[in-house]
């Protein structure tokens, strides 16, 4: 079991990496295309949708490793003053209701790239095919709520002793 937790945090580390890449690419779109519009008189042809296309990918891949990090938010106004058996739970209450919700996006995402790939939807300009982005996307949403299942599972393994603050493990 550990291994395959090992090799998921591989994938979602090379998801993170993907993220920056898609980031520097955005960002290279970015300035080619205000280079293009001062110096030339023309803006760079469809990167609108490069950048609408890539902010979107970055996000939705960055998002398992983010929720393996537990970098996900959290508001701690109680949960600092529980014991720590009340914290485990709480935890694990989060970690599984964080799980329910992104599992229920991801498959509301994919259907809805299934009808926009029925449609045959496609960017204005470069004719990407926006049902294929979207399930894409939901395929990283899929695996952020198998991530949220796994720390669940780190969750319920940890033992937190008397003295020890909610999160850290010992």
């Amino acid at each position: 079991m550990k291994t395959l937790i090992t090799l998921f945090d591989r994938l979602c580390l090379a998801l993170a990496w993907l993220s920056g890449l898609i980031a520097a690419g955005v960002m290279t779109v970015i300035f080619v295309g205000v280079i293009m519009r001062y110096f030339f008189r023309r803006p760079l042809s469809g990167g609108f949708e490069l950048i609408e296309v890539g902010m979107g990918l970055m996000v939705f891949t960055a998002l398992p490793w983010l929720v393996r990090q537990r970098g996900n938010i959290r508001v701690t106004v109680l949960s600092d003053r529980f014991p720590p058996l009340a914290a485990r739970l709480a935890d694990l209450a989060g970690q599984l209701l964080g799980a329910g919700l992104i599992a229920l996006i991801a498959w509301r995402v994919w259907l809805q790239g299934e009808r926009l790939a029925s449609f045959g939807e496609v960017t204005m300009s470069l004719r990407i095919p926006k049902g294929l982005i979207a399930q894409g996307m939901s395929v990283m949403l899929a695996l952020s709520a198998l991530a949220f299942l796994i720390c669940a599972l780190e969750t319920l393994r940890r033992h937190y002793p008397d003295t020890a603050e909610p999160g850290e493990a010992s």
